[in-house]
């Protein structure tokens, strides 16, 4: 679920995602972005006056979508991911969970580019949470 708080009241304006994690909003206010890690998707989400949401699209990724960031200048959607739920989950410091970073470019469009920037097994970089 994805609460709103206000001085008065706390009230649920979206449900539905599973492990809602990260959360971001478009540059002009407009659009909320909800990250799914355990759908691999990210929920587009119109905000309205008066605070309600309204759905617009849901994108599949092939990776567990964690944390968003909005890159200001060019509205693409940085996406810190993870590799492997298995390994997320049940750490072992000999098989250590991967990270991957991917670009979303223009996900308002009927064909949004999805770029994976950086991957690795876990080596280098334990589980990426955040990629900006």
């Amino acid at each position: 679920a994805l609460p709103i708080y206000s001085p008065k009241e706390v009230k649920e304006v979206a449900a539905g995602f599973r492990f809602a994690n990260g959360i971001a909003i478009s540059p002009d206010s407009k659009y909320v972005y909800v990250a799914a890690l355990l759908d691999k998707s990210i929920h587009v989400l119109e905000k309205h006056p008066n605070c309600s949401l309204s759905p617009v699209k849901v994108l599949k990724v092939d990776t567990l979508v964690d944390n968003l960031c909005i890159d200001p200048a060019t509205w693409d959607i940085w996406v810190g991911g993870h590799i492997d739920a298995l390994k997320l989950f049940n750490y072992d410091p000999e098989m250590p969970p991967g990270s991957e970073v991917i670009r979303v470019e223009n996900i308002l469009s009927d064909h949004p580019v999805v770029t994976q920037v950086y991957v690795n097994n876990g080596s280098v970089l334990q589980g990426s949470s955040v990629a900006c």
